[in-house]
């Protein structure tokens, strides 16, 4: 809708410019303190910008160095493409930002394109990389060039050839302005960078006969002239600048916090104190588990029931390789790759859900297509040529295949009458009786060396597989005188469709304040992330082996994927640039889920010290017995939670969501088991450390009557619903589903899990893997029954260790009771 879209636009400029504004506060905070540190008799940013300081020798002279070295930028940039144009490389002459020209106010884009990247850049790989790069290398040269070409090749992303080739040009850049940061300050560098920038998109506006144009953008590209000007005038006027030595980083001083460490804070703690449940909540626990586990027991139909993995990857690899055989391909000169495919399409399930019950659009699903497919891919790089089989994961028949081929291939150009008969003999072939059927249209495609075909069936009336309007489509593609694939579909009315793509105002408030309320759980996790690392309250030593864990834990998840990294492989990209691409993500993302999880593991045991105390069997031996009894009460009650939802999707079919997700994402990969387990590690680092967060932000907030914990709770209330709801019945649906378990997970924590930190380690764990097991024991495939097993023992392994009981502690160690 118009409101939709002008609601949209204006929601999303605000978020996207509170999340920029947010960037450059955190970049600058993290930044400036070390680069005033590092960097004593250097001008100090803060002071740099008072009125003072706009008036001292520094920043004069600063600000010439920064305007003079934006033509040296310009001269550098022209000798340097001189030369590397000579020896072959390749950088177009583009004029950039043509389209701000269509904006109201055209010089506004000059002045944010010049601020943003002086700023964000020049205090992340001058102001903070040089410091740390140096401390880090025990050498400044080492520090300067490091940062330079770390800097410049994230340049190296335009359209130059070599690839490399901007990384340089940028990269020596960077040694000079890094050598001149030394000397004049990074307020001299962030001048020269807005200066260079700001030319760069001025250059339209200034190019143009209109004079407005050409003034404002002049104006904006040279706006550093301005504070030049001023402290020009103010030297005419007192004859003297101000005093340079009250704008140094050594006059704006450095605060640090006590130099206690946390690990000398965390000896010094009181000894480990445990209250166990009373037995009132003991009772209460075991009838929660009793009712949860009758509740689980009333029989619900799910969508998908009874389908098994009776194929493994290599069966259908091997079925998929004999199929091309039989067509005279020549498997070997090929690629392969498979994965499990959900075939279903939700919009189709929807429309079915929305006039039949569960039960009945899963049988009707059935006979169109099948839910579960195993898609085998057989490419080969730099060729447009490849096939994909599709096997049925049931009794391992291929369902269907493609052939994408080259458009300049060569081939048969068959007649409309010939393509017609040759598709008829296929789908008779496949066992469609046409009699059944209607040919809907027939569209002929002229290629280069051949013609090409697609033909559409449509079942006549009275077909099961029509409901309403939505009729049941069988699709033939021919290519140069073949069939190269066929695709089953319901085709669904147009103004159906189109209803339920459109999006409303009430769909766009609902995702603004998610989205907002993403932003707050993230602001509040850096504002209490920096008040812990002031106090020094992060063990950072201790974090940083669960950090390395997850590290490892996560390099080992990505491996396991690997038989199926093909899936997205884009055949025009060069095999050795595609490994390229993956190493780079298997060495970053690695890394980033391993510093995320030193950050959030640390600061939650900064407020929760005990939970070091995992660690030592003593004090797993005191919260074993109700740690129990609360992963009892949540696996309990998680089934209960899943039963229930089936049964109102089930009642309210036409506007509950139904989960079409018939195995877990990590069935397809090379050791389930092993994934399902290393997946089970990460929620627990990070799931149990959420948890601890938010109930700590929940106490604090509760205990000073907070406004924010109000605002975030109405949030989060709102948040509940699905914001692609189509009406209020939908909303409410979905609300009741997401809102229903968040209160019973708040009432058993609160009940059982209490500050039982091996409970939440535990159920966090035995949530993470149980539906998995379950999964993998009952496929009749013996790989997946194995892996079943393998997980099973890793279960119990995990939970010998958290639960055996140690050996006797002595009276000495014995820890004493809560009051």
């Amino acid at each position: 809708s118009y409101s939709s879209f002008i609601g949209n636009y204006y929601i999303g400029a605000f978020l996207s410019s509170l999340g920029t504004g947010a960037l450059i506060f955190l970049v600058v905070a993290a930044s400036e303190p070390l680069y005033r540190a590092a960097f004593p008799g250097l001008p100090s940013i803060r002071r740099t910008l008072s009125w003072s300081g706009l008036r001292s020798r520094s920043f004069f002279i600063a600000n010439v160095v920064g305007i003079a070295m934006t033509f040296f930028f310009f001269a550098y940039q022209t000798v340097f493409y001189l030369i590397a144009n000579r020896l072959g490389a390749w950088a177009p002459s583009d004029l950039p930002f043509s389209n701000q020209l269509n904006t109201a106010i055209p010089w506004v884009s000059v002045l944010f394109i010049g601020f943003f990247p002086a700023v964000s850049e020049e205090m992340q790989f001058r102001a903070f990389a040089v410091p740390f790069l140096r401390k880090t290398f025990r050498s400044l040269p080492a520090g300067i060039i490091a940062a330079a070409f770390v800097w410049g090749f994230l340049h190296s992303a335009y359209p130059n050839q070599p690839f490399f080739i901007r990384g340089l040009e940028v990269g020596f850049a960077g040694i000079i302005v890094g050598i001149l940061m030394l000397r004049f300050g990074v307020v001299a560098t962030m001048i020269w960078h807005y200066s260079v920038d700001a030319l760069y998109t001025a250059f339209l506006l200034l190019r143009s006969h209109n004079r407005y144009l050409m003034v404002s953008g002049g104006l904006t590209a040279g706006i550093m002239l301005v504070p030049l000007g001023i402290a020009f005038i103010s030297y005419l006027r007192t004859g003297t600048f101000s005093d340079d030595a009250s704008v140094t980083n050594a006059a704006a001083g450095v605060r640090r916090r006590p130099e206690e460490s946390a690990e000398g804070t965390a000896s010094a703690a009181a000894p480990f104190v445990y209250a166990p449940l009373p037995k009132r909540r003991r009772r209460l626990a075991a009838a929660v588990i009793l009712v949860s586990a009758g509740l689980a027991m009333i029989p619900a139909y799910r969508f998908g029931k009874g389908i098994r993995l009776r194929e493994t990857r290599a069966r259908a690899e091997r079925v998929a390789s004999q199929f091309l055989r039989n067509q005279s391909v020549r498997v070997k000169s090929f690629h392969r790759v498979a994965w499990l495919d959900e075939n279903v399409d939700p919009l189709a399930l929807r429309y079915l859900l929305q006039r039949r019950s569960v039960e009945q659009a899963d049988r009707i699903y059935r006979q169109a297509t099948r839910l579960e497919l195993w898609e085998v891919r057989f490419f080969r790089p730099l060729h447009r040529n490849e096939y994909r089989v599709f096997v049925d994961v049931t009794d391992g028949q291929v369902f269907d295949f493609q052939h994408l081929l080259n458009q300049d291939a060569p081939g048969a150009s068959l007649t409309p009458a010939q393509a017609k008969s040759l598709a008829e003999q296929f789908l008779e072939s496949q066992g469609y009786r046409l009699d059944g059927f209607e040919l809907q249209n027939s569209q002929a495609k002229k290629q280069k060396a051949r013609e090409d075909y697609t033909l559409t069936w449509q079942a006549k009336g009275g077909d099961p597989r029509n409901v309403d309007r939505a009729h049941y489509r069988l699709v033939v593609n021919i290519a140069g005188g073949q069939v190269v694939g066929m695709s089953r579909y319901f085709k669904l009315p147009e103004s159906w469709v189109r209803q339920r793509e459109a999006s409303h105002l009430g769909n766009t408030v609902l995702l603004a304040l998610s989205g907002l309320l993403y932003l707050a759980l993230t602001g509040g996790f850096i504002i209490l992330l920096a008040r812990q690392v002031r106090a020094g309250k992060i063990q950072w030593r201790r974090a940083l082996w669960v950090g390395i864990i997850l590290l490892v834990v996560s390099l080992l998840s990505e491996l396991n994927r690997l038989p199926t990294i093909f899936q997205q492989y884009a055949t025009s990209t060069s095999l050795v640039s595609f490994w390229i691409e993956i190493a780079a993500s298997l060495a970053v993302a690695p890394l980033l889920i391993g510093v995320a999880g030193w950050l959030i593991v640390g600061l939650a045991a900064s407020f929760y010290p005990d939970a070091w105390q995992i660690t030592r069997g003593l004090a797993r031996r005191a919260w074993r017995r109700d740690a129990l009894l609360a992963v009892l009460s949540s696996l309990a009650a998680g089934a209960a939670l899943a039963k229930l939802a089936l049964l109102f999707s089930d009642r309210f079919h036409a506007v509950a969501p139904v989960s079409i997700a018939l195995f877990p994402a990590l069935m397809d990969s090379l050791f389930p088991a092993g994934g399902f387990f290393l997946s089970a590690v990460m929620a627990v680092f990070f799931g149990a450390s959420a948890v601890a967060l938010i109930i700590y932000s929940a106490r604090l907030g509760w205990r000073r009557g907070a406004w924010w914990l109000w605002a975030g709770l109405l949030l989060i209330f709102i948040a509940l619903g699905p914001s692609g709801a189509h009406s209020v019945k939908e909303y409410l649906a979905g609300w009741v589903l997401n809102a229903v378990p968040l209160t019973v997970a708040g009432l058993v924590v609160g009940l059982f899990f209490r500050s039982n930190v091996l409970a939440y380690v535990a159920a966090t764990f035995t949530l993470a893997v149980a539906m998995p097991l379950v999964v993998l024991l009952s496929q009749p495939a013996t790989f997946y029954l194995w892996n079943g097993f393998i997980l099973a023992l890793i279960i119990l392994a995990v939970f010998a260790w958290l639960f055996l009981p140690a050996p006797r502690p002595t009276a000495a160690e014995t820890p004493p009771a809560a009051a």
